[in-house]
């Protein structure tokens, strides 16, 4: 339904499932069981005036008919929106989310009819960040940021955070003519309850020359200070070189690598999106925490391609990535593409990230290809972190996985989708010492639409692991879903 500029659209989800194993456990303890869910939610999306944005929430409430512990009610939300409080210089970007994220990258999945509560926590977030953007002539563009984010779970790990970011940036690199300059600079303070404070700054002078209009060149020179919580303070100078080509509208590589603090950073990407098919290929190597890097997703780099290559004629991505969500799950690809793959952690960790995602969409076949590899390793000193952090019981936490995706459209409403998915995560500890869990995943999904607003699946599922974590488990679901 419509509200004004802005659209409300109501739903409800059912659904009913049986699992051989509720609370993943090994073959002595194992147990079956019914449940039940229902999921009443709202999405509104839309612009009036100088106020855009979208919203989504839902209450997830799961019944079981013997394992009546587990029963348990959900909520989750993910909401943005920007106010143009002047002209487009004075802005406010807002931001909220509630959602169910993992302890403990080696411990069980936190979604779904089985699972363990001991190895979830409910994480909300609340970002207010407003900002002003200025230009001058010669293409020198501005902008001097501020942003607070607010976090606290369940579990007590991020529990009454506070993180404070001051951004600037001017010069115009954007638009070298043939030279371009850009000077930029932040700083961060992360507090939470019960923990030291951390604190993150510096300051970069890019140089940038154009050789032509899709290559450039860029080198920086900056100073960077650090106090993670210690005894003492990292301080180091900043230089490094990198380049953007853009030889067509559909293929984009840049990438820069830079000495810091902790040695040699890096951040390179690549992208490729054809009529019916997208690739998208990133490398990075550099320090964040698990307030910078919540809302990833399993499957994210997979729906972008998706995205990407399913429809040119929409301009506004964050449309385009809406409409090509919907017919990912129309075709009865993941509808957990939301679900996370990260951990929370107060501790400032150094990250080694690489992805790949590919992803071929045909008239009625589609195939999508996401492989991941991360590498964390904590800057913290563990007795400063919350009991139960992944990073206060391990140096290094390393995860490497990969999803395959296959989709058939059976009718022009009715679908048949297959997913095979697994993985392994790695614990070093001080000792030298290893903790490894290896998972596995497969799943069939039937979906059809009975109506517009109507869709309706049955699936089996399969998930095993092992390691640290020890369990296989076989479920059967039926679900239904109604938008008013």
């Amino acid at each position: 339904m419509a509200s004004g500029p802005f659209r409300l659209e109501p739903s409800v989800g059912l659904g009913l499932t049986w699992s051989d194993n509720v609370r993943l456990t090994n073959d002595g303890l194992r147990v079956s069981d019914w449940s039940a869910r229902v999921e009443p939610g709202v999405s509104l999306s839309g612009r009036s005036g100088a106020t855009y944005g979208s919203l989504r929430a839902s209450v997830s409430a799961n019944a079981y008919a013997k394992e009546d512990s587990l029963n348990r009610t959900n909520l989750n939300l993910l909401g943005a929106g920007t106010f143009d409080i002047y002209e487009k210089k004075l802005l406010i970007d807002a931001s909220a989310s509630v959602s169910q994220e993992r302890l403990s990258s080696l411990g069980a999945p936190v979604s779904g009819v089985a699972y363990d509560p001991n190895n979830t926590t409910e994480l909300r977030l609340l970002s207010l960040s407003p900002y002003a953007r200025w230009q001058w002539r010669n293409n020198v563009v501005g902008e001097l940021r501020y942003r607070a984010t607010w976090s606290d779970s369940s579990s007590g790990v991020l529990s009454n955070g506070l993180r404070q970011d001051v951004t600037f940036s001017v010069g115009n690199g954007a638009a070298p003519n043939p030279f371009g300059w850009l000077l930029s600079g932040s700083d961060a303070h992360n507090h939470y309850s019960g923990a030291n404070d951390t604190n993150l700054s510096n300051a970069r002078l890019y140089g940038i020359y154009a050789i032509d209009s899709t290559f450039k060149l860029r080198a920086d020179v900056g100073y960077e200070r650090n106090d993670f919580g210690s005894a003492y303070t990292q301080e180091q100078h900043i230089y490094g070189v990198g380049f953007d080509w853009t030889p067509s509208s559909v293929t984009h590589v840049a990438g820069m690598t830079e000495q810091r603090f902790f040695g040699t950073g890096y951040n390179y990407e690549a992208s490729w999106r054809g009529p019916r098919s997208a690739i998208n290929v990133t490398f990075s190597r550099d320090v964040t925490t698990s307030s910078s890097t919540l809302g990833g997703a399993q499957l994210i780099g997979l729906l972008l391609s998706f995205a990407d290559s399913y429809s040119k004629t929409i301009s506004d991505p964050s449309e385009r990535l809406r409409r090509a969500a919907e017919v990912w799950i129309q075709r009865g690809l993941p509808a957990e593409i939301g679900a996370s793959t990260t951990y929370v952690t107060e501790s400032y960790y150094l990250e080694k990230r690489a992805q790949a995602s590919f992803a071929l969409i045909g008239v009625r076949d589609s195939a999508g290809l996401s492989v991941n590899y991360s590498k964390r390793h904590r800057l913290v000193d563990p007795n400063l972190l919350a009991p139960g952090d992944e990073l206060g019981q391990f140096d290094n936490v390393e995860d490497i996985g990969a999803t395959l995706v296959i989709s058939h459209r059976l009718t022009p409403v009715s679908s048949l989708s297959a997913t095979l998915g697994g993985g392994r995560s790695n614990g070093q500890g001080l000792s030298g010492s290893v903790s490894s869990t290896r998972r596995r995943d497969a799943s069939l999904v039937a979906s059809t639409s009975f109506s517009a607003s109507t869709v309706g699946s049955l699936s089996y599922r399969h998930q095993a692991s092992s390691g640290v974590s020890e369990y296989d488990e076989n479920s059967i679901a039926a679900t239904l879903g109604v938008r008013f």
